[in-house]
């Protein structure tokens, strides 16, 4: 057996072939060295029983469609402090939500509250698409008052028969979540979702929006954090937006946007725009920002603070509430891919490719444990282990099909996961 290197990026992509020899041998010779080539690969295998995929073990409450209610609760608005704050958040929700008027008066509200209520009020609301959070209003301070001007981007008709559209995107996405699941099941169904509708855009006319995202079908980071939110709470799970930068922004002059989200009693960071990688390698790219601590999310993005702390570590952006983020319990890693710590300890390993072999999926993907280099022990798989587990596979899975050894590996040392490419005969 031979291993072909390729550089691809930050990534390794491995290909593993069989070499034919350059000798001619007598046949009876080269069958014999066959059988026992394949008595070495696999005897370690021949005498034992098939290793059964250990699951982790989660206790999640599963519903039924019908029974998914839409959720209305304002969580931003209930952190706002103070009667100005209040006021303004109020008269911003009558003015774009209940009537047609897009300017109104606030006599106990400063500039910076009216600034904190709009920021909460959007965060509330994801189905509201026609005011512009950044150049969406005219002010006029005249010293114990203030008059404010939104600036809808739509009115009339118009407005009216695109939220009618906007609610009948809503609805048709939640029309094919899955049926008595968990609200980590429907999650699962909407990141995919979104990936499937919506593309990444700079272009989209409504690209900061829900709306850009689930009827347009072209969004940038907020008009996928905003069209999960709205998704999320349409199926009955809490999601909250959060505000910052990331690795690709440091300079803090774009921003960027994802989301938390409330599963199982714990919150979690979901980053649905990083998800839907167009290039990716290995289909578990679009699940790595699915369910993080804030350690985790931490590594590559940066979480604005409060409005006072705004310039601090994200430039202008701000945020009213960012909740808590420290379980591990519904890491999609955790859930759904073994850890290797020792390749010799192979059950779980084995157990992981021979499911993945049966539903004839395109890849299996291994976590690297901390406490071990990474570089090194992928290397070391790749050339001793790889070969050997896919021929032990291949003997547990013999009517099921066959792996051959043509497929790729590709790692993510930023998230320690080692990915095979399968490919069958």
């Amino acid at each position: 057996m031979a291993c072909e290197f390729v550089a691809s990026g930050d990534n390794v992509k491995i290909s593993i072939r069989t070499v034919a020899a350059g000798v001619l041998l007598a046949a009876a010779a080269v069958t014999g060295f066959f059988a026992f080539r394949v008595y070495m690969s696999k005897g370690k295998y021949v005498f034992r029983s098939e290793p059964k995929l250990k699951k982790v073990e989660v206790t999640l409450e599963k519903k039924p469609l019908k029974d998914r209610a839409p959720l209305s609760l304002e969580l931003c608005r209930s952190k706002l402090s103070g009667e100005g704050q209040e006021e303004a958040y109020r008269e911003i929700s009558d003015c774009v939500l209940q009537t047609d008027g897009a300017a109104f008066w606030l006599y106990k509200a400063s500039f910076d509250d009216f600034k904190i209520a709009m920021n909460a009020f959007l965060n509330d609301h994801p189905e509201v698409f026609w005011v512009d959070s950044a150049s969406g209003y005219k002010y006029y301070d005249y010293g114990d008052k203030l008059n404010v001007e939104l600036n809808f981007s739509e009115s009339g008709e118009q407005l009216k028969a695109d939220r009618e559209a906007l609610g009948d995107a809503v609805e048709l996405a939640a029309a094919g979540a899955p049926d008595n699941a968990s609200d980590y099941e429907v999650e699962l169904y909407l990141n995919d979702y979104l990936g499937e509708v919506c593309e990444y855009s700079s272009e989209g006319e409504m690209k900061h929006s829900s709306y850009g995202a689930l009827v347009q079908g072209q969004a940038v980071c907020d008009g996928y954090s905003h069209a999960f939110q709205l998704l999320c709470r349409r199926l009955g799970i809490e999601c909250t937006t959060v505000d910052g930068t990331s690795d690709f922004n440091s300079d803090h002059e774009d921003g960027h946007m994802w989301n938390c989200v409330l599963l199982n009693g714990n919150w979690y960071h979901v980053d649905v725009t990083w998800n839907d990688s167009p290039r990716a390698l290995c289909e578990a790219e679009h699940y790595f920002y699915l369910n993080l601590t804030e350690e985790q999310i931490k590594r590559d993005h940066v979480i604005s603070g409060d409005f006072a702390h705004r310039a601090d570590n994200a430039g202008q952006y701000f945020n009213i509430f960012v909740p808590v983020c420290n379980s591990d319990e519904l890491n999609y890693f955790r859930l759904n891919y073994v850890t290797i710590k020792d390749p010799e300890a192979d059950d779980d390993i084995l157990a992981a490719l021979i499911e993945a072999s049966r539903r004839k999926r395109d890849y299996v993907a291994y976590v690297i444990d901390d406490s071990v280099d990474f570089s090194s022990m992928c290397d070391r798989i790749i050339d001793e282990y790889a070969v050997s587990w896919i021929d032990g596979a291949n003997h547990f899975t013999k009517k099921t099909g066959k792996l051959t050894a043509d497929g790729k590996a590709v790692t993510y040392e930023d998230k320690r996961l080692l990915a095979f490419q399968l490919e069958y005969e």
